[in-house]
């Protein structure tokens, strides 16, 4: 594993070189390891300044051997998959590794607890761990192949990344530092996904790579007013590859406990980013980028009504509830008025939505998440590659508007951009035809996303005024 010295590291001082450096005495005690005529040679060559000059955006963790056939390795990695979460619901890591864990505990997704350390058994884990179906069968059985997905979330990153604690602040509460603006808008990006799957050569551990989909998706901060600030500036680019180094500890930590054998790994996957100029330009929307998210408001139906986080909690239920879930018994098959009227319906496909968790997710800042999944479009995209699996462009953040609770805002990640930006890789192979084809299921997705969510709030929240939500831009890229 390699683990930053600088206090910025990789990206983080990646994107502090992208919004320029000043050169002033406090400005440069930020990028440690670097004298003045090495920043100097960074800026000249736009180049990112970490490991090999570039970045990908995801990181190949371990890799463990076969086991005796292919139905022992698929249920390896189910068990791979059970042990890390369990490891992460029942460990308080602050406490058990102080060196690498400088933040608040963290928590498998679903699993919340009011207690630090849990006796958490493979029962209460298994149903909070997601398993995203493949076109493969598992070798010899009619299996359908799934990979695992273990999300897991750290309230005390969580919270400075959306904006509700202070990001600077030498000691909590102390006022130097500054807030996310618009960081309810990012619930959906949040990068904490790990992925377990296998192949006919070996069992993979996958991540989300921290410090790459945070200069993705949270572009603007770069060039936000906070930035002015020091203490904003230097906490909030060492958040990134901390992030980074505490998941793998969190990972290695979980195998290594349950005596597992493996090999350590940091390969990188994905398309590669080796300029800040290419970074910036995929969310550069007055130059041919694309915006990562998609934000609708909703009008309440009673201008007194003022809406709070157990609302939009209710709300996301009910988007789940019309959806479907694994705990009906009709699961994928929405009601035939708007079943009729989704995007992929009419063009003859059958997408099978449903929520891949029973409860909406809660994220710091009162928003909640829904975690969508189509079978059917789930499959045409890990035909790219099952490393992509963290990168599914099905979230919805349900939210108060922050500056106006009479609202609800409703929130997607932008198929568009998601696969532009993280499936370049297998995306830049295909025929055109191939292409074209993608091209129609990105739309697709986008559309009945949206088609569900407006279709919930017509017929299903009563608070809210019938409408088809309006679009708004709350970050401007």
């Amino acid at each position: 594993m390699k683990l930053h010295a600088n206090i910025l590291g990789s990206v983080a001082l990646a994107t502090l070189l992208s919004i320029g450096f000043s050169g002033c005495s406090d400005e440069t005690t930020i990028v440690q390891g670097l004298d003045e005529t090495e920043v100097s040679a960074i800026l000249a060559t736009d180049q990112i300044p970490f490991g090999d000059g570039s970045f990908t955006p995801y990181e190949r963790v371990a890799v463990f051997p076969l086991e005796a056939n292919a139905t022992a390795t698929y249920a390896k990695v189910a068990e791979l998959a059970n042990t890390l979460g369990k490891y992460v619901a029942n460990t308080d890591e602050p406490t058990a590794d102080s060196t690498t864990f400088k933040g608040s505990n963290w928590i498998l997704a679903g699993l919340d607890s009011a207690t630090a350390t849990n006796t958490f058994v493979d029962e209460n884990v298994s149903e909070h761990i997601l398993a995203i179906p493949t076109k493969e069968l598992v070798e010899g059985t009619s299996i359908t192949k799934k990979v695992k997905v273990v999300e897991v979330c750290n309230s005390g990153y969580a919270s400075k990344a959306l904006g509700v604690t202070n990001v600077g602040d030498l000691v909590s509460g102390d006022g130097l530092g500054d807030k996310v603006a618009n960081g309810s808008y990012h619930a959906t990006a949040l990068p904490c996904e790990i992925s377990i799957y296998h192949d006919d050569k070996g069992i993979y551990v996958d991540m989300l790579n921290p410090e790459t989909i945070f200069t993705l998706f949270f572009t603007e901060i770069f060039d936000s007013a906070e930035m002015e600030n020091v203490f904003f500036k230097e906490e909030m680019l060492s958040l990134p590859p901390q992030v980074k180094s505490e998941i793998y500890a969190l990972i290695y930590n979980a195998f290594d406990e349950n005596n597992e054998t493996y090999t350590k790994t940091d390969f990188k996957m994905g398309p590669v980013y080796s300029t800040m100029t290419a970074v910036k330009a995929t969310t550069d929307t007055a130059n041919g980028g694309n915006e990562p998210f998609r934000h609708y408001t909703y009008t309440a139906a009673s201008a007194s009504k003022e809406f709070t986080s157990t609302d939009a909690k209710a709300i996301a239920a009910k988007i789940i509830s019309v959806m479907t879930s694994d705990a009906e018994g009709t699961v994928g098959v929405q009601e035939s008025a708007l079943l009729e009227t989704l995007p992929s319906t009419v063009a003859g496909v059958t997408p099978a939505w449903r929520s891949g968790r029973l409860e909406p997710l809660k994220v710091p800042g009162g928003s909640w998440i829904v975690e969508a999944c189509s079978p059917t479009y789930a499959k045409e995209a890990l035909s790219t590659g099952e490393h992509h699996t963290s990168a599914l462009p099905c979230e919805i953040a349900v939210t108060v508007n922050p500056d106006n609770n009479n609202t609800i805002d409703v929130s997607f990640l932008n198929p568009e951009f998601m696969f532009g930006a993280l499936f370049a890789d297998s995306m830049e192979d295909m025929t055109a035809e191939e292409v074209a084809a993608f091209n129609t299921i990105i739309d697709n997705i986008n559309g009945d996303l949206k088609t569900i969510v407006d279709y919930a709030m017509d017929n299903n929240v009563t608070d809210i005024d019938g409408s088809t939500g309006t679009k708004i831009t709350p970050i401007v890229y």
